[in-house]
């Protein structure tokens, strides 16, 4: 294994416990944690890219909530978070590029002891040449309550783009007694 490979895990999962085999010069291998790093707030995080296909918003959904589980975060806090994303990543698929063919979206999450941040990244704008006969979409209450929904059940959201791709995002304060109360 690099040690390349080995950092990558090592960020990921935390420190190496040494065993005996282990070589002592090798500093991958003897990291350990300082008494004060246990203090401090820990942060973690995933990246992940899909195909925009029509299994793309249970995969986010399910990867948010297998992340995040293993932090424990109270049981709100997940189910939030995972209705959140699925918003996110239903609107990337609807409104943008990477709901087309040969489309990708990428998942970016991060937690700490007090905040977790999800973000769904898409591939810009949808171009599209409509025909005249393809029928525009009814005007009904079946769209447009995505954002509603984000900031209900979220502590702060937004977005922004770049000249390619478009970002949309939300965090959860762990602890935020006010989060949700306007949906009640």
């Amino acid at each position: 294994m690099s040690d390349s490979q080995r950092l990558r895990e090592y960020g990921a999962a935390g420190p190496v416990v040494p065993d005996s085999a282990a070589d002592p010069a090798d500093p991958v291998e003897t990291a350990a944690l300082e008494a004060s790093e246990y203090t401090e707030a820990a942060t973690d995080h995933t990246v992940w890219s899909c195909v925009g296909n029509l299994t793309a918003v249970r995969s986010i959904r399910a990867r948010v909530r297998e992340f995040l589980e293993r932090s424990a975060p109270p049981q709100s806090v997940l189910d939030d978070a995972e209705l959140a994303s699925s918003e996110l990543a239903t609107n990337a698929l609807l409104h943008s590029r990477s709901g087309q063919t040969g489309g990708v979206m990428t998942l970016f999450i991060r937690s700490s002891r007090d905040r977790v941040r999800v973000a769904v990244a898409d591939q810009g704008e949808k171009h599209t040449t409509a025909a005249p006969t393809d029928p525009a979409r009814p005007d009904n209450d079946d769209y447009g309550r995505g954002k509603l929904i984000i900031e209900s059940c979220t502590t702060r959201s937004g977005e922004y783009w770049t000249e390619t791709t478009h970002v949309a995002w939300f965090e959860i304060d762990v602890n935020d007694p006010d989060r949700g109360a306007a949906a009640e």
